[in-house]
């Protein structure tokens, strides 16, 4: 066996001795369950049980809905939400890479798609799709 292969070995052990001995058995119980359940699910299931989620899952199902149902060659998409935050506009600019995002810009730039999440549609676009808690728009 070389010294590499051994020294990735090693340190493995160790980083699970160090894993076994920071969590309680329950823990570990629970953690086990939650993997061995959530492992056959998609991305974005698995996603929404996680804590990257926690502060808006119906954001989440939101934005999950809008990447999937976002055309290719939309050139950005502003989002228009009665609860903006930074934490909201991470989670819909890493959805949606390589798309940009702003989040309750002043104006929605030409071009771009409207994506109203939990807020009346603005006067001026037409409905591209519904979604779970808003809409997708667009410019007549």
């Amino acid at each position: 066996m070389s010294g590499r292969k051994l020294a990735a070995l090693s340190a493995g052990a160790v980083l699970l001795v160090l894993f076994l001995l920071a969590n309680s058995p329950g823990e570990l119980r629970r953690r086990v369950a939650f993997l061995s359940r959530s492992a056959r699910l998609e991305l974005a299931a698995r996603r929404l049980g996680g804590s990257g989620t926690a502060f808006d899952r119906e954001l989440f199902v939101f934005v999950e809905s809008l990447r999937r149902g976002l055309p290719r060659d939309a050139p950005g998409v502003a989002i228009l939400t009665s609860r903006p935050s930074t934490q909201a506009l991470y989670l819909a600019s890493y959805a949606l890479a390589p798309t940009p995002v702003l989040m309750n810009p002043r104006q929605v730039p030409p071009r771009w798609l409207a994506a109203v999440y939990g807020v009346a549609p603005p006067p001026g676009f037409r409905i591209v799709a519904e979604l779970p808690g808003g809409t997708l728009l667009a410019r007549p």
